[in-house]
């Protein structure tokens, strides 16, 4: 894209192709701030959505942060906006007290809660965000500086998900990351539509304020919005080669006990290459632990160090116990000091216990889910465990049939008829493959 075009407004055409993926979903949700980006946003899906009578039922949401005098004006603008354009808005309130310190890490957390929340209420199968190509090389320079690896100079996704309290994912889509944030408030002003600004952006206290401040200096040397945006993409395509080489390994190595902890022997891995077996024990700590965000690279890299150094350690990270015994590496959820919550819940309905498995009942049906190791004593012999260490099905998921009766997938009892009780699977592979496309190299090899 060249410099003349970035004050140049997005075109139907560019609209279009942009908007395309939308198109997989029935109906989908538009986080909209009123700022300049997402109000560009909301006009030019409206736009696209007029043009496509096959396009999605289409939400408008937006948050009142209550951090500002305006932000319930700025909401209720929102919505007059999305009327007038024919959409549904909905005005989510960031209600209760606010963080006195890392106030926007705090609204960010609550504003991400509170759109994915709304968004599974009203049956959205994705939620649309309106980052752009300056928000991605902000986001490349900020991670540079923190010394990312190659995932985190993959920046931002256009395709990603944002888990839920319950560790249920949601698709979130970014369709303007190929959009310079000129270009969107070109936008605005073509339609002479007004937005707002808030002014914490231009708060150097800050990080990204102050990478902003450095992108004029940066682009005089070469190292543009766009170059950065590029350099992101083709990171983002090293980071899908190297997901295929993580599924493989743990498809021919990995066993996965349908109760939860995981086993992989050491000599397999010590063939890999130092980031994708980084990236390995990464997956696995999430798949096993039920996080939503895998643990910061050097804490992987320690980990690895550990596990490396013989044939009798243990280590704990991001609420997994690793243990390695002899040339059999184990991998297990760790119960923590103040135990597993448990899971009442009565059917028909999809429920989850501790982020990491799904409960399936049928109507009429009920059942509680407890860790296996907050009993005295396990209903099952110790046999059942096999050459797993026992202590690695402590955080095991327990279905409560009845007063004599119990269930855990693979150690021993059965369940109901239409009563399922299995492993919760993530969506992280699709989004990484998705990436093979990645917007920022459609005209590279």
């Amino acid at each position: 894209m060249a410099a003349p075009d970035r004050g140049r407004p997005v075109g139907d055409d560019e609209a279009d192709a942009a908007f395309a993926p939308l198109l997989r979903h029935s109906c989908i949700a538009l986080a909209v701030s009123g700022g300049a980006d997402s109000t560009a946003l909301l006009l030019l899906v409206a736009s696209w959505r007029a043009r496509r009578p096959d396009g999605p039922e289409i939400h408008i949401l937006t948050v009142d942060h209550d951090l500002r005098r305006e932000s319930a004006a700025e909401a209720r603008g929102v919505a007059a906006l999305a009327g007038r354009l024919g959409l549904p808005c909905r005005i989510l309130v960031w209600s209760g007290p606010k963080p006195a310190s890392n106030r926007q890490a705090g609204a960010r957390a609550a504003r991400q809660a509170l759109l994915v929340a709304a968004a599974r209420e009203l049956g959205a199968e994705a939620l649309v965000l309106a980052h752009h190509l300056d928000d991605q090389a902000e986001t490349f320079l900020i991670r540079l500086a923190r010394g990312s690896g190659v995932y985190g100079l993959a920046a931002m996704d256009g395709i990603a998900a944002w888990q839920d309290d319950e560790g249920l994912s949601l698709p979130v889509l970014r369709p303007l990351l190929v959009f310079a944030k000129e270009r969107l408030v070109a936008t605005c002003r073509v339609a002479d539509v007004p937005w707002c600004e808030d002014p914490s952006n231009d708060d150097v206290a800050y990080t990204r304020t102050r990478m902003r401040a450095l992108m004029p200096q940066l682009a005089g040397e070469g190292l543009d919005a766009e170059t950065l945006g590029r350099t992101a993409g083709r990171l983002a395509r090293a980071a899908a080669a190297l997901d295929v080489l993580v599924e493989q390994t743990l498809a021919r190595h990995a066993t996965f006990h349908p109760a939860g902890p995981v086993r992989v022997a050491v000599t397999d891995l010590a063939g890999l290459p130092r980031e994708v077996l980084l990236r390995l024990l990464a997956r696995l700590l999430r798949m096993t632990g039920g996080e939503a965000y895998p643990p910061r690279l050097e804490r992987l890299e320690r980990l690895a160090g550990q596990l490396a150094g013989g044939p009798s350690v243990q280590s704990t990270l991001a609420g997994v116990v690793a243990r390695r015994r002899g040339e059999m590496l184990f991998l297990w959820r760790e119960s923590g000091r103040g135990g597993i919550a448990p899971l009442a819940a009565r059917g028909p309905g999809r429920f989850v216990f501790d982020r990491r498995f799904e409960l399936v009942l049928p109507v009429g049906a009920c059942g509680e889910v407890t860790a296996l190791g907050s009993l005295a004593a396990s209903p099952f012999p110790r046999s059942a465990a096999g050459d797993w260490p026992v202590a690695a099905f402590n955080a095991a998921p327990l279905l409560h049939l009845g007063e004599d009766a119990a269930y855990c997938p693979g150690l021993g009892g059965s369940p109901p008829q239409g009563v399922r009780l299995a492993r919760l699977t993530g969506e992280e592979s699709l989004w990484r493959r998705e990436l093979a496309s990645n917007p920022f190299d459609r005209d590279e090899i």
